[in-house]
């Protein structure tokens, strides 16, 4: 019995370290993928999804929810259009270039790529557009829903009914396809207009002027690329001191809120006692009747704080800010 139970031990370890080594390399492999577009990724598509799913149904928290993302996500595309409109022209007005002789094919490659994906780009964010359509609309948004058109809201966004599947995964992807291409063409025209310019070294051509435009081409991207890179590093930093300050914010308001009620839930007592030894029994009633509001007051604001978790929504929309990538 004992070899047996320690047996069983070791396969669960085995299995809890299995599953947490495959969760940390999704994990990683998810932050990587998105990293060209992590702000827009996390902002309208992952955190939004997330708290539409932890609502479970609740007509209080999941309209109010599907309202603000709806919105968010209308400017989402709206942006991800123009700039995929950008990239399309930018490509098309670079593609000349790679009929040179001295042109690597690396360079068409990336532009067709990039071209390939502004049109994707650009093709489902309209698709996308027409299943936001057939959400409610903001004025029905604005009051309660049936719990028949509630479901159906439901479903329409997460493609699921009880536990998130594969169908609910699928979707996820769907609903950031757009902003993931719009990203992508640009990375890749970036990359193609790199490997055009660069030619002369790869192919190693005796030292011309097209040597001397790559490196001022290159040492003024590489300025722009580190500023980038730190720009993206202080916004990272920036977004985690504020999530630990919304955090440690709301734990000591809700600590506060505990005292309170418990003092005054303690005082009550005392008050009533002295109240029913110097007043008649109708204004007794009365006094007992005001001295028990603040304490109503409390608990009611207690709840709200630990149950509703609009009080932080409300707190981390403010700190949103224009769509950016």
């Amino acid at each position: 019995m004992t070899d047996q139970s320690d047996a069983r031990e070791l396969d669960i370890k085995r299995l809890q370290e299995q599953s947490s080594f495959i969760f940390s390399l999704s994990k990683f492999l998810l932050a990587v993928l998105t990293l060209p577009y992590r702000r827009a990724f996390r902002l309208y598509t992952w955190k939004p999804l997330r708290n539409i799913r932890l609502a479970r149904g609740d007509c209080k928290l999941l309209i109010p929810l599907v309202k603000e993302w709806k919105a968010d996500k209308y400017t989402e595309l709206q942006s991800v259009q123009v700039a995929a409109t950008f990239c399309g022209a930018a490509v098309f007005s670079s593609l000349p270039l790679s009929r040179s002789e001295h042109a690597v094919w690396a360079s068409e490659a990336l532009w067709f790529i990039a071209l390939v994906c502004s049109i994707f780009a650009i093709i489902t964010s309209i698709q996308t557009k027409s299943m936001l359509d057939d959400l409610p609309s903001r004025e029905q948004l604005s009051g309660p829903l049936p719990d028949i058109e509630l479901q159906r809201m439901q479903r329409a966004i997460l493609r699921f009914k009880k536990t998130p599947g594969l169908r609910h995964w699928i979707m996820v992807f769907i609903w950031q396809f757009p902003s993931m291409t719009m990203a992508y063409a640009w990375c890749t025209y970036l990359a193609g207009l790199t490997v055009y310019i660069c030619s002369p070294f790869l192919r190693k051509l005796p030292w011309q002027d097209r040597h001397k435009i790559a490196l001022a081409y290159l040492s003024f991207g590489l300025v722009g690329l580190v500023t980038y890179v730190s720009a993206t590093i202080f916004v990272y930093a920036g977004e985690k001191d504020y999530e630990r300050s919304v955090a440690s914010s709301r734990a000591s308001t809700l600590g506060n809120a505990r005292v309170d009620a418990a003092d005054l839930e303690a005082a009550v007592p005392a008050n009533q006692t002295g109240s029913h030894a110097e007043a008649k029994k109708n204004s007794t009633n009365s006094t007992i009747a005001d001295e028990i509001a603040p304490v109503q007051a409390a608990r009611a604001r207690l709840i709200v704080r630990l149950e509703d978790p609009r009080a932080a929504r409300n707190e981390e929309s403010q700190s949103r800010r224009s769509l950016l990538y």
